[in-house]
C-alpha cells in the first residue's frame, strides 16, 4: 500500500487526540522563522508549522505548549490541512512558499521540488536526544541520494507493545445482537452485517448503513487493499510478499483475490448494504457517519477513524463503538493482520529550504524528543494530568481520565499536536509506556462492561489477544516503505489513478455483465503499466532487506 496507509497501529491514539468531527479551519499563518514575544516579554524565535492531518487548529496558548515554550525559548505557530491533501501540497509547492517546517505523508514530492534541507549533519552536531532514538535506523532513514529529508512520527523502543490497526471493524452491538458468534471469513462477516440490516433497518431514527467505504482523496486504501488481508497478506502493498522465498505476487489484478473482493462488493451494493454516497463524501462526512452510530462496519485502519469512537463514547453510545476482526477469504488462510514493529520511512517531521534558522528548528525538535519532552506531550504533568503508583507505573485515575474524555481539554492541554514531532514508541527503561494509550493499566481501565462480556464471550481479556501475532520474518516490513525510482513512482500514480476510477465503478455497477465490463477495462488498464518492472525492483529490495536488516 502506499505511504498514506499505514501509518500503522501506533498512530491510533494520536489521531484520537487530534480530531473532533467538523473541525474548523482558519487562514494561512506561513511565516519563516522569526520572533515574538511571551507574556513576560522575553522574546521567542517563532516557527511556521504545517502538518498535513485535517483537525481542529492549535489553540495560541494551551498548558503543556506554553510550558515547552518558557522551556526552549521558542514558539511554534501551527497551521492544520483543511481540504485535499494533495492540492495543498501542490499549491505549495508551484508557489513555493513553504512554512518553517512540515509534517506529511508527501515527503517525496516535497523532496523532488528540493524544498526539504537535509537532517544528518543537524542531528549528529545538535540533536543528541534524535540520534539516540532513530540512531538504530540511520542507515534506513536515508534516502538514494544518502541524506535524511523526515523523520518518522516514532521510532520502536524498549519493548514493542501489540496493537491492532488495519481490521475488518463491527459495532459491539451487532455481535451481542448476534449472540457473539465466530467469525473468521469475510463471507460470515457480511452475513452478520445483513442479519442485523433487516432486523433494524433504522437507528435512531436513520437508515441504517450496513457497511461504509471511503474512497476520498488518497485515502481509497480502504477499498483497493482491503483484499490483500483477506488473502493472508500484512499490511504492505500492492504485493503479497513470501519472505522465505523472497517473492512477491501482484494482487491487484487477481481474479481470486481483488475480483473476487469486488465482486462481492458488488453484491452487497445491489442489496442496499453500502452507503450510496460512499464514492461521493469526503473524509469529514465518513467521520460524520461513524459517529452517528448507524454504520455496522467497514475495513480501515483505526487511527483513520479513532475520532469517531472517541465521538460515539462521548455521545454515549458505546455500544455502537467498533471493535476489530481478523478476516480471511475462507479458513485455510493464514491472518496476517498485525504489522512487524518498524517505522514509516521518508515521511514525517521535516525541515523546508525557508527556515531561516534550522539549528534552532533541530534543537526544538531534540527537546521534544527527550524523555521530559516526551512525557510532557504523551502524559502531561504528573499529579496534574496522570498518576504515578508507588511502584512507578504510570496511570490516570478516574478524574483524569474522564477530563481527557473530552477533545476539547486535550485540545486545550496539549493542543493535540503530540505525535506531530519525533519520538518513540515502546517503553521506557524504567517499563512504563510512552503513549498513555498503549500503558497496559489503561488499556484496561478503557474497557466498559460490554466489552468485558465481548471479550469473555471470545475467550480473551484483550481485543489484540483475538489477533495472531505478527510474522517477525518480515524483516522487510512494510513494503510501501521502499523508495522506487522515479520510474516506479511513477508506476504507482498511474495505478493510483486506475484505482480511483475502476473499483468504484464495478462496486456500483448495474448488474453483473456492467461489473464484467468494468473489470475488464481495470485489468486492460493495469497491464498497460510496466507491473513486471516495478515487481523487479521491489523483489531486489525486498532480498536487499531481508539479509540486511
Amino acid at each position: 500500500m502506499s505511504k498514506k496507509i499505514a501509518l500503522t497501529w501506533i498512530m491510533g491514539a494520536s489521531l484520537a487526540l487530534s480530531m473532533i468531527v467538523g473541525g474548523c479551519s482558519t487562514e494561512s499563518t506561513n511565516t519563516a522563522a522569526g520572533t515574538s514575544k511571551n507574556n513576560s516579554g522575553e522574546e521567542l524565535t517563532t516557527f511556521s508549522y504545517f502538518i498535513f492531518d485535517p483537525g481542529d487548529n492549535v489553540p495560541e496558548h494551551t498548558k503543556i505548549g506554553d510550558m515547552i515554550e518558557q522551556k526552549t525559548g521558542v514558539k511554534i505557530k501551527y497551521e492544520r490541512l483543511v481540504g485535499e491533501k494533495e492540492q495543498k501540497v501542490g499549491v505549495m509547492i508551484a508557489g513555493g512558499d513553504y512554512p518553517d517546517l512540515i509534517n506529511t505523508d508527501q515527503t517525496v514530492k516535497f523532496e523532488d521540488a528540493n524544498a526539504l534541507i537535509p537532517l544528518e549533519d543537524l542531528i549528529e552536531q545538535h540533536a543528541p536526544n534524535i540520534k539516540r532514538i532513530y540512531g538504530p535506523y540511520w542507515e534506513r532513514l536515508k534516502t538514494a541520494d544518502g541524506h535524511i529529508y523526515a523523520l518518522p512520527q516514532v521510532a520502536p523502543t524498549g519493548t514493542p507493545i501489540k496493537g491492532i490497526s488495519a481490521a475488518f471493524w463491527i459495532q459491539k452491538e451487532v455481535l451481542k445482537d448476534a449472540g457473539y458468534p465466530k467469525i473468521t471469513t469475510f463471507d460470515q462477516y457480511v452475513d452478520v452485517l445483513r442479519a442485523y440490516y433487516k432486523k433494524y433497518p433504522q437507528i435512531d431514527g436513520a437508515d441504517t448503513i450496513p457497511f461504509e467505504i471511503l474512497t476520498y482523496d488518497n485515502r481509497n486504501f480502504t477499498l483497493t487493499t482491503a483484499m490483500q488481508f483477506l488473502a493472508g497478506g500484512p499490511n504492505d502493498s500492492r504485493a503479497i510478499v513470501d519472505p522465505v522465498a523472497n517473492k512477491l505476487a501482484f494482487y491487484q489484478t487477481d481474479e481470486n483475490i481483488t475480483k473476487r473482493y469486488y465482486a462481492k462488493l458488488h453484491e452487497m451494493y445491489r442489496e442496499g448494504m453500502i452507503d450510496k454516497e460512499a464514492f461521493v463524501m469526503n473524509y469529514e462526512q465518513y467521520l460524520a457517519k461513524l459517529s452517528s452510530g448507524r454504520v455496522l462496519g467497514m475495513f480501515d485502519q483505526k487511527w483513520q477513524f479513532q475520532t469517531a469512537l472517541d465521538s460515539l463514547k462521548q455521545q454515549g453510545k458505546a455500544n455502537r463503538m467498533f471493535v476489530p476482526l481478523q478476516l480471511t477469504f475462507d479458513d485455510t488462510i493464514q491472518p496476517d493482520y498485525l504489522d512487524v514493529p518498524s517505522m514509516n520511512y521518508n515521511m514525517g517531521f521535516s525541515i523546508t529550504i525557508n527556515a531561516k534558522d534550522p539549528v534552532a528548528a533541530i534543537k526544538y525538535a531534540d527537546y521534544m524528543a527527550s524523555e521530559e519532552g516526551q512525557l510532557l506531550r504523551n502524559w502531561g504533568v504528573a499529579g496534574e494530568d496522570y498518576t504515578v503508583s508507588d511502584t512507578g507505573r504510570f496511570y490516570r485515575n478516574q478524574e483524569q481520565r474522564d477530563f481527557f474524555a473530552d477533545p476539547k481539554n486535550g485540545l486545550k492541554t496539549t493542543g493535540n499536536i503530540l505525535w506531530y514531532w519525533p519520538g518513540s514508541s515502546g517503553t521506557m527503561a524504567d517499563g512504563n509506556s510512552y503513549q498513555q494509550y498503549q500503558q497496559p493499566e489503561e488499556i484496561a481501565a478503557g474497557y466498559d462492561e460490554m466489552d468485558k462480556e465481548l471479550l469473555k464471550a471470545y475467550g480473551a481479556t484483550t481485543y489484540e489477544e483475538l489477533f495472531d501475532g505478527p510474522n517477525l520474518n518480515r524483516k522487510y516490513f512494510p513494503l510501501w516503505s521502499i523508495e522506487l525510482t522515479e520510474t516506479n513512482k511513477v508506476f504507482n500514480q498511474k495505478l493510483n489513478d486506475i484505482n480511483k476510477k475502476y473499483p468504484p465503478q464495478m462496486v456500483v455497477a448495474k448488474n453483473a455483465d456492467d461489473f464484467e465490463k468494468y473489470w475488464n477495462e481495470y485489468v486492460a488498464a493495469v497491464e498497460k503499466l510496466d507491473v513486471q518492472g516495478w515487481l523487479d525492483e521491489l523483489t531486489t529490495k525486498v532480498k536487499d532487506r531481508q539479509e540486511n536488516w
